[in-house]
């Protein structure tokens, strides 16, 4: 126990408001709403910049990282690409908005990877004979995560761009004249 609450005590602060701010991402995804675009955004920006930035820490210290990391990338990103599922979405161009269904996917994907990421980094940190091992997989995750919200992100830009322009937020008139008692 003690070795745990060691752990967390050097946890570097940013680390618990990156898990506060996914996981209240995701608990925002557990319900219907309707976000402006640039919100869909956050998640993947964090993700992509987290794994960005631990492939650039941990390569100089080992090149065969960046193929690591790459191979990752490309297989999250697959991934992405053949099980994202967007036709649930609705797309308001004129207002930059999108209408998303509720769903547990995003909270458990995004607990799922940054639990990994951090298990990683504290078991690097606490068995630094395995340090390199573990950077193999950490550099892994870091590039799964990255590929898949780019794959992601591709999905996304290919179906705003099939979006009609239309406002979802205006209501059609009923014609009075179809309407029978």
């Amino acid at each position: 126990m003690s070795s745990i609450l060691n752990v967390l005590q050097h946890t570097p602060w940013w680390v618990f408001a990156v898990f506060a701010l996914l996981t209240w991402l995701g608990a925002q995804a557990l319900r219907p709403r309707d976000v402006p675009v640039w919100r869909l955004l956050i998640t993947p920006a964090i993700f992509i910049l987290w794994g960005v930035a631990s492939l650039v820490i941990q390569s100089t210290s080992a090149p065969i990282l960046v193929a690591d990391w790459s191979a990752a990338a490309v297989v999250g990103a697959a991934i992405a690409w053949t099980t994202s599922r967007l036709d649930r979405i609705k797309i308001d161009r004129v207002q930059r908005q999108v209408s998303l269904p509720g769903s547990t996917s995003t909270l458990i994907r995004n607990v799922l990877i940054f639990s990994a990421k951090y298990g990683l980094g504290a078991a690097a940190a606490m068995m630094p004979a395995w340090r390199s091992e573990l950077a193999l997989w950490d550099i892994a995750v870091s590039g799964a995560s990255a590929g898949y919200f780019l794959g992601w992100l591709a999905r996304l830009a290919q179906a705003y761009r099939r979006a009609a322009d239309r406002n979802l937020t205006e209501q059609v008139p009923v014609s009075t004249a179809a309407w029978r008692p």
